[in-house]
This record gives C-alpha cells, sequence and structure tokens, in this order.
C-alpha cells in the first residue's frame, strides 16, 4: 500500500467502525471485484500540497444498507436523502483522511462531493492506486488519484 493510499485505508476502516460497527479490510490482490451493474461514485477534489481526486465507488445494496445502519430507515431507492447520507460519510472519511496526511506534513484540503449513480465503470486510472476493501455488506473501491503539486 503506497503512501497516499495508507491515511484512506486507515480513515474508511475506522469510520466504517465507529459509525456503522462494521469492519473492513482490504481485499487480497489488485483486481477490481464485480459490483454487479448499478454503482454510487462520489468524488471528493483534493487540493493542497496534493492535487486531484478521490473517487469512492459503493454497489447499491451496500449504499442503501450504510443509510439505513445510519439513519434506522428502510431505504428501497437512491433518493436525494440517500445520496446526502453517504456524501457525509465519504467527506468524514476525506476529512480523517486529510489529518491523516497532516500528520505526515502533507496539506491538503478537501472540496465539497459531486455524487453519479451508474453502471459500474470498467476502466480504472491505475490499479495499484484503487483501494478494494470488503465488509460484510458488500465490497468498496477507493480510487486514490492524486499527484504531488508542481512546485
Amino acid at each position: 500500500m503506497t503512501d497516499l493510499i495508507h491515511p484512506f485505508f486507515k480513515a474508511t476502516q475506522e469510520v466504517f467502525r465507529l459509525m456503522l460497527d462494521l469492519e473492513i479490510q482490504q481485499a487480497p490482490g489488485t483486481s477490481v471485484p464485480d459490483l454487479h451493474n448499478k454503482a454510487v461514485y462520489v468524488s471528493i477534489g483534493i487540493i493542497g500540497d496534493l492535487e486531484g481526486k478521490i473517487d469512492y465507488c459503493f454497489p447499491e445494496s451496500m449504499t442503501l444498507e450504510i443509510v439505513r445502519i445510519l439513519s434506522g430507515m428502510e431505504m428501497s431507492e437512491l433518493d436525494d436523502f440517500v445520496a446526502s447520507a453517504i456524501s457525509e460519510v465519504v467527506n468524514i472519511i476525506s476529512g480523517n483522511a486529510m489529518t491523516g496526511l497532516f500528520e505526515s506534513q502533507v496539506q491538503c484540503d478537501i472540496l465539497p462531493p459531486s455524487i453519479e449513480v451508474a453502471e459500474l465503470r470498467s476502466g480504472w486510472n491505475d490499479p495499484a492506486q484503487v483501494l478494494t476493501l470488503e465488509t460484510s455488506i458488500g465490497p468498496l473501491l477507493v480510487d486514490v488519484q492524486l499527484t504531488k503539486k508542481a512546485a
């Protein structure tokens, strides 16, 4: 796991444990799992010492289950409430990851998230930069697309 990916793994692991009471672990290898056909993509822009974005990809069923755990309400569709809730989870993960980077003397900020519901994308920029995570409610992908800011 590269130095840029590790803070996102630790932050995701911590948020899932504290907010959802779910354990999360990194899947072996670098292959991207089949997330069925529909997925929720939440993208967070990063500015500062590093620039780029982080794409979080949740299967539709996992997204609905996360929001059910958080709200106590059964969710059957990806509506505005679900989009807002999953965006907030990603904001918290990303903010915690920025704290992890700051501890390594890397200063960055996050931008507001954008969310999209789409068919699962097949091509990823660099599989070595994609965290494939497993939970009891499904897999999650975190695509870390960051570069050091040009001087």
